[in-house]
């Protein structure tokens, strides 16, 4: 850690400051988690706590404590170099410093980018959650991206609810579905294991399903012209959701390009810390630098255990 300690002095009561301090892994640090704390020193006392407020005209004011810690965790993440990931941002979600912390250089793209702005530069284009949603932008200049696509790019498409119906975003004639997998530890099937998505740099196997949180994913792709084809099934444990899912990680070749829909929730697992999101994510955003996928390839079965 850099610097070891900081010294601050106040001059008035109302005064605050902000010290950083740089947190680097040693070279022969291993996967794993660790704590991190912070703790101030000042007339011979420590303090280690802090304090959230909260207060509304219907209720007293609550001062809501907790310790001024952390915990940060290496995970065992393969990357390509130089990677330029353009970002569009829809309801708001932490990919994009998921990228950077994968060592990718992520802009985010404005409507200035998305009219006519040069596309070509970006490795890969990323859609944040909902974005068809949120950005009339989006909607607008979605031939531009699929023109992207065709020439080459990769397009990567997080979830959107059924507003993704009212129009033809995709390469291909398709529809979002209001299915999804609410079992965090739902077994998943591998269609395509030679895809470089499951492959490329990271070898996507049975420890990748481990550690999810609240739920697989949402809102998959539904209805979908023959040219998609579906990476990945699962099935969830609870009979008021019974049957198959597919939909949930879906690939198009479009022209030159890729064309992918992730209904899988590695926006809600990337702030935890869930490792076999941020290989997925690292795949992902590879799939530039990655060989095509062999033309024929036998499906086989990769579960979580429970």
């Amino acid at each position: 850690m850099s610097p070891p300690a900081q010294a601050i002095k106040f001059s008035r009561s109302d005064e605050s400051q902000t010290v950083r301090f740089h947190v680097k892994p040693a070279p022969t640090t291993g996967p794993g988690e660790f704590q991190l704390k912070a703790i101030v020193s000042a007339g011979g006392q420590t303090f280690d706590r802090g304090f959230q407020v909260i207060e509304y005209p219907h209720i007293r004011r609550y001062h809501i404590y907790d310790r001024a810690e952390t915990t940060l965790k290496v995970i065992d993440v393969r990357m390509p170099a130089s990677l330029t990931i353009g970002y569009i941002m829809g309801v708001g979600d932490q990919v994009p410093s998921a990228i950077e912390q994968l060592g990718a250089k992520v802009e985010m793209m404005d409507a200035e980018n998305l009219a006519w702005g040069d596309l070509s530069r970006f490795d890969a284009i990323v859609t944040g959650v909902r974005a068809y949603e949120r950005r009339a932008d989006l909607r607008a200049n979605n031939s531009r991206l699929l023109e992207y696509v065709f020439n080459g790019g990769t397009m990567i498409v997080q979830y959107n609810k059924f507003e993704f119906n009212d129009a033809q975003y995709g390469p291909y004639p398709a529809r979002v579905s209001a299915n999804r997998i609410t079992d965090e530890n739902a077994p998943a099937r591998i269609l395509a294991p030679h895809d470089p998505l499951f492959t490329t740099p990271n070898e996507i196997g049975d420890a990748a399903w481990k550690n999810w949180v609240q739920e697989r994913g949402t809102y998959f792709l539904g209805e979908k012209d023959s040219r998609y084809h579906d990476l990945l099934q699962m099935e969830d444990n609870f009979p008021s959701n019974k049957g198959e899912k597919s939909g949930i990680l879906v690939e198009a070749n479009y022209g030159k390009g890729r064309w992918v829909y992730v209904g899988l929730g590695l926006w809600r697992q990337l702030p935890v810390g869930t490792d076999g999101a941020y290989q997925l994510l690292a795949n992902l955003i590879s799939l530039p630098k990655a060989p095509a996928a062999p033309a024929k390839a036998s499906p086989s079965r990769v579960k979580t255990k429970r």
